[in-house]
């Protein structure tokens, strides 16, 4: 709670930035964050999301084909039963040969007892003929069947039955045929059996192990035999693509409702093809997995990017703190500079004092009646002349020094860096360089473009690197080379002494706050860790070279864009 207080109290007029600084530094974390927890969690999304559409077609495909070979398996066994009650039937010893009408009504009624998918039975001589007939047509007795293509099968097959494909025939109804034959002595005797289809059918769908899936039975060249009325009627053709040449298979088509699938299954006992087919499920958008997946996803997402922008907004805090802390101690460091140069600006400012002092006492006894002396007009004016130009030099000096103390935006702007390196040589460091014995020797690089800065930011690192500078060099005579140059898109700001030098030691340390190799009450050893954050924060970088006895150099690498 007191860290919250504290972050509320931290006002805007306080820090160093603007607060479209801070926006815009909210805005890049967010974008860091984001690509940096955001992006690998859509990639995983998308990932799991297709894996799952890969996981969903493997497991349809197996669905599809267990159900179609199960309802072909049914089938079969169906039509095996079938045939097995005929084959019995002709091969029981009381079957006479040829039956009576009697018998065959009599066997017709078993038959049906069994399964009600039996609509006649008919008994056929060795001619084709059917000598005995029971059931619904008594008109199909004594007709011949020679030229249909199932008893030509039959009589000429290996087997002793057949089942045949659904036709017409004489009836001009829907059914199919088994027929089993034998041959008793030299003749060749057939029991056929005629079948409704659609209780056939009826049987299957009672079987239905899902409801998502309907079936249908195709011929070898793609023929409905059993379909339901929503996909078509008996000996309508069948558009699916069905490979006659493989046992099973699996495949897909576009239908008004969208992408449905299929997989098929090719019978044992007769040509047909049994298809499972993907009925379009009639769930909501909230009822499909894919799109429980989806939102789930959506909603992870949300939370991710309402915690990313809760954790910028307490970064931006944090850093509003961090840079607060800064600015003081650059700040402090300013003061502290200022405090270091406090002999000289008081040299500097005596000096006007001095003259303001001498020529207001003149003006003075020049207005005391016993001194008897009057003062012209002319050279009243040259009085007065000079103690104007004396206080404006005052202000001059006040002034340079309370901008560069006074705490300001850090307002990036295109300057000349020999303008700025000048401005502190000659108007912060003027009068403490004139009494010393230190030469400041200048090596500019005149063809540099402008460099984007912070004019006082700048200032104040390179015053804290003269200032030590100079405290290196101390009372002996030495020289400051400030010399500038370009490397690339940087400009170089080298800052060469010839002091006393650093060891290794020394130099590792040079940068950490309070560090500081001048004696006890004379440094605050804030300078150059002030100065390394100010140069890190205008996107440079500060290089130190030191030799014991030789000097030391310090380098501003600062990018020019």
């Amino acid at each position: 709670m007191a860290k919250a207080k504290r972050q509320q109290a931290i006002s805007i007029e306080s820090l160093p930035f603007n607060a479209e600084h801070y926006r815009e530094w909210r805005r890049r974390q967010i974008i860091r964050m984001a690509v940096t927890y955001l992006a690998p969690l859509v990639i995983l999304i998308f990932y799991f999301h297709f894996r799952y559409i890969g996981l969903e077609e493997d497991n349809r495909r197996v669905h599809l084909g267990a159900i179609a070979e199960h309802q072909a398996n049914i089938l079969d066994l169906f039509l095996s039963e079938r045939r097995v009650n005929l084959a019995n039937l002709i091969d029981h010893p009381r079957f006479s040969i040829p039956p009576s009408s009697e018998d065959m009504n009599e066997y017709l009624g078993d038959l049906r007892r069994v399964s009600d998918a039996f609509i006649d039975l008919g008994f056929f001589d060795s001619s084709g003929v059917q000598v005995s007939y029971a059931g619904p047509h008594t008109s199909l007795e004594s007709r011949d069947y020679r030229d249909e293509d199932w008893f030509s099968k039959l009589r000429g097959r290996t087997e002793n039955f057949v089942i045949t494909d659904i036709y017409l025939g004489f009836r001009q109804q829907p059914h199919f045929t088994i027929a089993v034959s034998r041959t008793v002595g030299a003749r060749f005797l057939v029991l056929r059996a005629t079948l409704d289809p659609a209780r056939m059918y009826e049987y299957i769908e009672s079987q239905q192990m899902a409801g998502d899936v309907i079936t249908c039975i195709i011929n070898r060249s793609g023929a409905y035999q059993l379909v339901n009325e929503t996909l078509g009627h008996p000996l309508d053709m069948c558009l699916l693509p069905v490979s006659a040449d493989e046992p099973s298979g699996f495949g897909s088509f576009k239908s008004e409702t969208g992408l449905r699938h299929y997989s098929f299954w090719w019978m044992n006992n007769t040509d047909w093809a049994l298809i499972a087919q993907s009925v379009p499920g009639a769930q909501s958008i909230l009822g499909s997995p894919q799109s429980r997946t989806l939102m789930v996803s959506a909603a992870l997402l949300l939370v991710a990017v309402v915690v990313i922008v809760n954790r910028a907004g307490k970064l931006v805090a944090q850093q509003k703190e961090t840079d607060q802390t800064r600015a003081q101690l650059e700040h402090a460091a300013k003061l502290a500079s200022v405090g270091e140069l406090a002999s000289g600006i008081a040299h500097e400012i005596n000096n006007p004092l001095a003259v303001i002092t001498e020529e207001s006492g003149l003006l003075m006894d020049y207005m005391d009646p016993r001194f008897g002396h009057k003062l012209g007009e002319k050279e009243l004016h040259e009085r007065l002349d000079t103690i104007q130009k004396s206080a404006f030099r005052c202000r001059d000096i006040t002034r340079k020094l309370l901008r560069f103390v006074r705490k300001t935006d850090f307002d990036l702007q295109e300057h000349d860096v020999h303008t700025i390196i000048d401005g502190v040589i000659d108007d912060l460091l003027g009068p403490e360089i004139e009494v010393s014995k230190i030469r400041v020797k200048r090596n500019y690089d005149q063809s540099l473009p402008k460099l984007p800065t912070d004019t006082n930011q700048l200032q104040q690192v390179i015053l804290n690197i003269i200032n030590n500078a100079s405290d290196a060099i101390g009372d002996a005579i030495g020289q400051i080379t400030i010399s500038t140059s370009r490397r690339g898109k940087k400009i170089l700001i080298s800052i060469q002494d010839t002091g006393c030098g650093m060891s290794p030691e020394q130099l590792h340390k040079v940068f950490m706050p309070f560090f500081t190799t001048k004696e006890v009450g004379k440094g605050t050893g804030l300078g150059l860790s002030v100065s390394y954050g100010i140069v890190r924060g205008l996107g440079g970088e500060i290089e130190v070279e030191s030799t014991i006895d030789v000097g030391t150099t310090f380098t501003l690498v600062l990018p020019i864009r």
